[in-house]
C-alpha cells in the first residue's frame, strides 16, 4: 500500500505541470501505479516527464520485488516440510521408540534380501561364464 499510495503522489506531482500528461487525477495516478506495479501495463496511462518515468522506473523495480517476495513466501509454505509430528533432534517420544524398532527390523530384512540377491546374481554370472558364446 505504501508503495502504490506513494507513487501515485509522486506520478501526479510529477505529471500535472506537464501540457500532455495523460495522468490529470489521483485516480489516473493510482490507476496507473497499480496496474504498474502488477506488471499489467495496459498503456492507457502513462508518464511522459522524465520524472515521472523516474517514479515509473522506481514503482516497476519495487512491483517486481514485492510480487518476487511474496510468491517466495507462498512457495515456502507450500513446500516447506510439516514439523508438527517430527521430534525434535535427540528427542525420544512414546511411540518413536516402536517406530525406530520397526524401521531396524525393515532394515534387517531388506539386508537379508539384498544377500539372497547377491547370491543369485553371482550364480548367474557364474553360469553365464560356463556357456559358451551366442552364435559359435
Amino acid at each position: 500500500m505504501l508503495v502504490i499510495e506513494s507513487g501515485a503522489f509522486l506520478v501526479l506531482m510529477a505529471e500535472r505541470s506537464a501540457p500532455d500528461a495523460n495522468i490529470q487525477s489521483a485516480s489516473d495516478a493510482m490507476w496507473w501505479v497499480y496496474v504498474t506495479i502488477t506488471t499489467v501495463g495496459y498503456g492507457d496511462r502513462y508518464p511522459v516527464t522524465t520524472m515521472g518515468r523516474l517514479v515509473g522506473i522506481l514503482v516497476m523495480t519495487m512491483g517486481v520485488g514485492l510480487f518476487g517476495t511474496l510468491a517466495g513466501f507462498i512457495a515456502n509454505k507450500l513446500l516447506a516440510p510439516d514439523t508438527d509430528d517430527v521430534p525434535e533432534h535427540g528427542e525420544v517420544t512414546g511411540t518413536g521408540s516402536s517406530d525406530l524398532a520397526d524401521i531396524r527390523e525393515a532394515l534387517r530384512e531388506q539386508n537379508r534380501q539384498n544377500e539372497q540377491l547377491q547370491i543369485r546374481l553371482e550364480r548367474i554370472e557364474q553360469h553365464m561364464r560356463g556357456k559358451p558364446p551366442k552364435g559359435t
